[in-house]
């Protein structure tokens, strides 16, 4: 039986667990919209000989849970910490390029292993999450969260926004939501103010701006983390799985010599090396020039080059790339997230 909740009225708040699976108080006020949930209880119906042409007797049982929770809004550099720490790689510790004239700016660096595993159970896997929220007519938690997929967006004139699918282990209803939590002011990111770069080596990702290229992209990252369900005496999931991962990028392109460069690296079938800097408008530290900023790099080959079309008098390619493995670089996908966050807050 799967009940679909949707017209959510009160704030969504979010904790990170101690323990994954074990639901902790929610720490801050996560700013977005949550835009569906769906509660699974898995039942089985018998079906046994009762000298009755009824096939079902209305003895049916549960035997498992899960969920799934979908979240969607505005890119903040704040809480773009707790959506990657979700998604690529956990338990950071943000470094300080510049503590003594920076002391409020931190670098958060998310590079999901390649050779180890990236989930909950080991030292430096994914953070896992217990999420609040509710409407006028009751109040959830859902423990045990972490990415199914994540989306982000820039489109001209618009902010970046992000998609957000999570995969929870169950949802409790007519819980007490975390009181006394206010909100923290954060700075959007609008599309405008993004960069994008293209560079010919991992390492030298991010030396080559280039301004009158790239007016849309979306950058998709499907985890490849699913429940594990064994008999573990409950009946929910008490572990994570892993698979084999990449970023998918659409980039809608401006045609002309830069698209050009580009289209015979797709036909030659080489590697291309990105970097999408998302980009604040205030200083972290005042009188210094240090506002937020993320860097979405990686190195990628571009899978799909269709026709060029008309858009708004300008004749655009949209196209589609994948992260591959670097060799130099000795990963596919990196992220880095420049914030005033020094640590999740308790």
């Amino acid at each position: 039986m799967t009940t679909a909740l949707t017209a959510f009225k009160k704030q969504i708040q979010i904790g990170v667990e101690a323990t994954p699976g074990t639901a902790v108080a929610a720490t801050e006020i996560f700013l977005a919209q949550l835009t569906s949930m769906y509660a699974s209880q898995v039942f089985h119906y018998p079906e046994n000989d009762r000298n009755s042409l009824a096939r079902f007797m209305g003895d049916e049982f549960i035997v498992g849970h899960e969920a799934e929770i979908s979240i969607e809004g505005n890119l903040n550099h704040r809480h773009a910490a707790w959506l990657f720490s979700n998604a690529i790689r956990g338990n950071i510790t943000p470094t300080q390029p510049d503590a003594t004239n920076e002391p409020l700016a931190y670098l958060w660096t998310f590079q999901g292993g390649l050779s180890t595993a990236n989930t909950p159970d080991i030292d430096n896997g994914i953070d896992t999450l217990t999420i609040e929220f509710g409407d006028n007519i009751d109040d959830y938690e859902a423990e045990y969260c972490f990415t199914k997929t994540l989306v982000i967006k820039g489109e001209p004139n618009e902010p970046v926004t992000f998609e957000w699918t999570i995969t929870a282990a169950q949802v409790t209803s007519g819980i007490t939501p975390t009181a006394a939590l206010s909100v923290v002011a954060t700075q959007k990111f609008p599309s405008n103010t993004c960069s994008f770069y293209i560079d010919t080596s991992y390492a030298g990702i991010g030396g080559s701006v280039k301004s009158d290229l790239l007016k849309s992209w979306t950058w998709t990252l499907e985890t490849m983390f699913t429940p594990r369900v064994t008999a573990s005496g409950s009946l929910v999931y008490t572990a994570v799985n892993e698979d084999m991962k990449h970023v998918e990028l659409e980039l809608e392109y401006k045609r002309g010599n830069l698209s050009e460069v580009e289209k015979a690296l797709h036909e030659a079938g080489s590697t291309t090396y990105l970097r999408i800097k998302i980009l604040g408008g205030t200083e972290i530290d005042s009188g210094q020039s240090n506002p937020p900023y993320i860097y979405l790099d990686g190195a990628f080959h571009y899978t799909d080059w269709p026709e060029a079309d008309d858009a708004d008098g300008t004749r655009t390619e949209t196209v589609t790339a994948k992260s591959v493995y670097d060799a130099t670089g000795t990963r596919d996908y990196e992220v880095a997230v420049f914030t005033d966050l020094a640590t999740y807050p308790s």
